[in-house]
Parts: structure tokens; C-alpha cells; sequence
């Protein structure tokens, strides 16, 4: 029972260690303890053909990593041809999801990690209170649909309130998914401090 303290503990650290500050597109429904149970948080809301399209091509790189990994070893130059054509359907997928989303939601600040999301909103939210929320990380267009669970609600400084949630019953390839997108976001953060000052240490 101890060992499985200590884990869930580095576990903790873990997630609170990757943890960023970054700018998303928010969609936020109520839900049962049923729902979470019984259908996937993406069901909770009305289907978005740009939502759609960017989880299809996600889906698409996962079912083939390996596939292309084996590529990768035994031809190089393949694999390199292949990644070019990826980066060429990626842009395409993202100019035509950026279409579609548009101006529907605003852009707005949110702090996460693996292990929940924070944000600001305008009317207070239960502690305990279950809701999915479709988030949009706008500056790749990766969205995923999640359940999370409101652990804490607090007066806003700007208005509104602070919520803070953990994320139920995440699917394993949405966590691969915001640990990816932290770590792309953490790199980022890395390069821009580097040019704004090359002598720093990383």
C-alpha cells in the first residue's frame, strides 16, 4: 500500500511538474456520473466537422506510428518523403479546420497539465460537479473532448470565477495528446528565451 502512495505521489509531482500556462478555445456542457460511465465526453456535444477532422488525422498518425517507424529503419529516405507529404496534409487539415471554427468561441486563458485545467468563468461552478469540455489549442488546432471534475471555484480578480478541475477517465491518447502539446509548448518557451538572450543556460 505504501508503494502505491509513493507512485501515485511522483505521479502527482509528475503532472504538477509539466504544467503551462497557454491560450485555448473553451466549450464547457454539464454532465451525470452516468455519461461519464456510459458515452465518450465528445458525444456530450453537438458534432463539429473541424473537430472531427482534426481527430481523425490525429487518429490516423497513431494507428501508423509504428508503421512508419519500421519504415524509418529500413528506408530513410521514404520515411523523410512521408513525413514532407504528413507536414503537407497537416497544413491543409488545419487551414480548412481554422475555416470552420472561425469565430465561434473566444480565445482565452487556461493553465494545464496532464492531470487537470484551469481557467476563468463567468458564473461559479460546484466543487464536485461533473462537466465535459472541449478544449482547442489554437495555435495547432489539436482538440481534444474530456471529462473533468471541478475540485475548486474562486472569486476572479478580472470577474467571473477561477475554476480548477481534474480530468476524469482520461483516454490514454488524449493524455499522449496534452503531454505532447505541453512538452511542443515548454520547447517553444525554451527557443524564445534562447534568442531573447543566447548566453542563458536552458
Amino acid at each position: 500500500m505504501e508503494t502505491s502512495n509513493n507512485n501515485s505521489g511522483e505521479q502527482d509531482e509528475r503532472r504538477q511538474l509539466y504544467r503551462i500556462d497557454d491560450t485555448a478555445i473553451l466549450d464547457l456542457t454539464a454532465v451525470t456520473a452516468e455519461d461519464v460511465e456510459n458515452k465518450p465526453a465528445e458525444a456530450c456535444f453537438v458534432e463539429s466537422e473541424a473537430f472531427r477532422l482534426m481527430r481523425e488525422l490525429r487518429s490516423i498518425d497513431t494507428d501508423n506510428g509504428s508503421v512508419f517507424r519500421s519504415i524509418h529503419e529500413k528506408t530513410p529516405e521514404i520515411a523523410l518523403y512521408l513525413q514532407a507529404i504528413n507536414k503537407k496534409i497537416e497544413g491543409v487539415g488545419n487551414a480548412v479546420a481554422s475555416t470552420l471554427v472561425g469565430g465561434e468561441a473566444d480565445l482565452q486563458s487556461v493553465d494545464i497539465s496532464e492531470g487537470g485545467i484551469g481557467f476563468n468563468y463567468p458564473s461559479e461552478l460546484e466543487a464536485g460537479s461533473l462537466h465535459a469540455v472541449k478544449i482547442w489549442f489554437h495555435q495547432t488546432l489539436i482538440g481534444i473532448a474530456a471529462y473533468i471534475k471541478i475540485v475548486a471555484c474562486h472569486r476572479a480578480i478580472d470577474g467571473g470565477y477561477h475554476i480548477s478541475c481534474a480530468f476524469e477517465a482520461l483516454p490514454d491518447l488524449d493524455e499522449q495528446v496534452i503531454a505532447r502539446h505541453i512538452m511542443q509548448v515548454q520547447a517553444r518557451q525554451q527557443r524564445l528565451k534562447h534568442s531573447l538572450d543566447p548566453n542563458q543556460e536552458s
